[in-house]
């Protein structure tokens, strides 16, 4: 299978690749700095025998463009994309500076999308690729942290499950999950809690739903309860939740 990873340099992204390149998958890894890119595809090329190569892309900005040539050139076509990327702010519980807001929707929901649109004759065309987008627990109900953050999440799983209806019948199979907290540099300063996993068990149970049902579901699965019970949360209960 020839895979690209978008959001491949650090946390879920590179232990996605390095799940993909174990298993004998062909990885393309994308993100915004090659310097963070190169040494993760060495060493993911040295450990697997895999063969794993690397493009920038910003995705506050993405040429899509000129990605899907570099990627269709250096792999000769693509059998799944995944969505992973995403990015956080401390500040993002308030009023914030604009640049720092537009970046946060850019990252995590126009970016994405656009980068799937330009790639999604491409899926269409194959007859049998996945499709497969990370959201997160955040987008559950809206709080006073994460506004924009899990605004934009819950933008991009709305898309997902509209590709998903849209592509029903197919051959493209389109899987998002709402993913739960793990212990990645957007946790910031905080310490990892007991609901708080690592990234590469996440990894693991992506690669093996690949070739599972299409549709919305949540990594780890105890987070179905929970967000079922944050969901049912009367009002005056729920707005105590300041934290």
């Amino acid at each position: 299978m020839k895979a690209v990873v978008i959001g491949a340099s650090a946390g879920l992204g590179r232990a996605l690749a390095g799940c993909l390149a174990e298993a004998g998958h062909e990885v393309m890894l994308v993100a915004r700095d090659g310097r963070d890119l190169d040494p993760v595809a060495r060493d993911l090329s040295i450990r697997f025998d895999a063969r794993v190569q690397w493009l920038e892309a910003d995705l506050a900005a993405p040429d899509v463009a000129e990605l899907r040539t570099g990627v269709l050139e250096r792999m000769g076509g693509l059998d799944a994309l995944f969505m992973v990327a995403g990015l956080g702010d401390d500040a993002d519980a308030g009023i914030m500076e604009d640049v720092a807001l537009r970046r946060l929707i850019d990252v995590n929901l126009t970016g994405p999308a656009s980068i799937i649109n330009a790639f999604l004759p491409d899926l269409m065309r194959n007859g049998q690729s996945h499709l497969v987008g990370v959201g997160s627990v955040a987008a559950v109900r809206g709080r006073s942290r994460n506004m924009v953050y899990g605004s934009a999440k819950r933008g991009l799983e709305f898309y997902f499950e509209a590709l998903r209806h849209r592509l029903d019948g197919g051959g493209c199979r389109v899987q998002f999950y709402r993913a739960g907290f793990m212990d990645t540099t957007m946790l910031g300063n905080e310490r990892p809690g007991p609901l708080v996993v690592r990234p590469e068990a996440v990894a693991r149970a992506m690669v093996a739903r690949l070739g599972g049902p299409s549709g919305m579901a949540y990594l780890p699965r105890r987070w179905l309860l929970a967000a079922l019970i944050l969901r049912l949360l009367p009002w005056p209960l729920f707005r105590r939740m300041r934290r």
